[in-house]
């Protein structure tokens, strides 16, 4: 099911997303037991653009009212999601998170890697909030049992925009460092070096939104009025079939979320979901009334004159 929905994901965020870009650093091992410790600025599409880029299945650590109802639950675990709760779930979920622990280091004992969003919060802005204890506390139990080859990898998210799309994305892998526990010292010193670590591991690569601004010279211009020229008419088509299946959508997630965080999650889950069976229903329609080939063809013209028209607009 999580690779199902890693290429899934992949393809839709060709036509979701203007460009992105995963950097790795050069020394970025995948064969240890490993923390990816990221910002956390849009939510759960952050999540999703982690795991598509990253080579290797993850593991994420997500907010557990979502784990509520038992059929979602079943679905999250099988996409690779842990229930951590918060105080503001309540007070007696919090117990809840000793075994959301021991499932953590069981996977680092397996040498697989875990997501965490270090921030503990999710809030649309382009700046690192104060980091929780929550990852250095993982990372002290997992050396307490004994897990000595721990990998904490600093990940730094950048998007153009939370609310326009097509948007750019930047991820950024950055340097990789192993915790250490210092003879004598206590555990909330720990957690004071682990995150100052973790929090310049992260700046090191985090941009903010002015740094989205390209400076666009006449050559480069030159090429994308080309672009634009050729991509011109297909792009209108694409325009027409497609556009109203997003507005649809749009419209919908704008009055359920109300512009929160989750908007932009939410959008790309539903047209992740709802977009391939809507395509697919207008193509039977089309199919029984024409022929299977006519059928074939619409099925896959509509997702390519998508990308043709997010590439003009882009």
């Amino acid at each position: 099911m999580y690779q199902l929905f890693k290429i899934g994901a992949q393809l839709a965020s060709k036509i979701y997303c203007k460009k992105t870009v995963a950097n790795f650093d050069a020394n970025t091992t995948f064969s240890n037991p490993k923390i990816i410790a990221s910002n956390h600025p849009n939510s759960f599409f952050d999540a999703i653009q982690i795991a598509i880029h990253y080579p290797k299945p993850i593991y994420f650590l997500a907010r557990g009212d979502a784990f509520k109802n038992p059929i979602v639950a079943k679905f999250l675990n099988l996409v690779h999601l842990i229930p951590i709760y918060r105080l503001s779930e309540g007070k007696n979920n919090l117990s809840k998170n000793d075994s959301t622990f021991k499932k953590c280091i069981e996977l680092l004992q397996k040498k697989q890697t875990i997501l965490i969003f270090s921030e503990g919060l999710c809030v649309q802005e382009w700046k690192l909030r104060p980091l929780k204890k929550g990852t250095a506390r993982l990372a002290l139990m997992a050396l307490n049992e004994g897990i000595s080859n721990l990998k904490i990898q600093p990940t730094a998210l950048n998007y153009s925009s939370f609310k326009h799309n097509p948007k750019e994305v930047q991820l950024n892998f950055n340097n990789e460092f192993e915790p250490k526990i210092i003879l004598n010292d206590k555990d909330l010193e720990f957690y004071k070096n682990f995150n100052l670590k973790l929090e310049n591991g992260i700046l090191k690569n985090m941009k903010v939104q002015a740094d989205f601004n390209n400076n666009t010279h006449t050559s480069h211009l030159q090429k994308i009025r080309i672009k634009k020229l050729i991509f011109a008419i297909p792009a209108f088509i694409g325009f027409f079939a497609n556009y109203w299946i997003y507005l649809l959508f749009k419209n919908f997630t704008q009055k359920k979320t109300k512009n929160t965080v989750f908007y932009d999650s939410v959008l790309f889950g539903l047209l992740l979901i709802f977009y391939p069976i809507i395509v697919f229903f207008i193509s039977i329609f089309f199919g029984l009334i024409l022929n299977f080939k006519i059928a074939l063809i619409i099925f896959i013209f509509f997702p390519i004159s998508a990308w043709f028209y997010k590439e003009y607009k882009s």
